[in-house]
């Protein structure tokens, strides 16, 4: 009985080490999209929104770009050890165009980014960091 058990044991083991390891290989190697965004420091609205605009695409096989329809988070963190956290979802457009408004606060400062989470194959994308204060 013993043997049984610690032949079953090695060969549970061994296959919940071979799922483990295919299904790692895998989600990292997922493509990514690819967010472009003008800097939101050249458009501001008013005292203190600023618009962000941006396009997502997702690349395909044959080295063609097609526009990503879908939604977009937009990310904020106070400081540099603190959480990024979901401020607005956004929906893209039929061309992959998404545009909103983002604030600086009074005092301190605000870290933006944009962030396309994964589905169809892509893994998550995030975009460059935006840190809007004032002086």
């Amino acid at each position: 009985m013993r043997v049984f058990r610690t032949v079953l044991a090695a060969f549970v083991a061994a296959l919940l080490a071979t799922v483990a390891l295919s299904t790692g290989a895998t989600a990292g190697s997922a493509p990514k999209r690819i967010i472009e965004e003008r800097p939101p420091g050249d458009h501001q609205v008013s005292y203190n929104a600023f618009k962000l605009r941006g396009t997502v695409m997702e690349p395909q096989v044959d080295g063609t770009l097609l526009p990503y329809v879908g939604k977009v988070k937009i990310l904020k963190k106070a400081c540099g050890k603190c959480k990024w956290k979901t401020v607005k979802k956004i929906k893209t457009n039929d061309r992959g165009v998404f545009k909103t408004r983002i604030f600086a606060p009074e005092k301190g400062r605000w870290k933006w980014r944009s962030k396309v989470d994964s589905s169809s194959g892509f893994g998550n994308t995030k975009g460059k960091v935006w840190t809007l204060y004032f002086d």
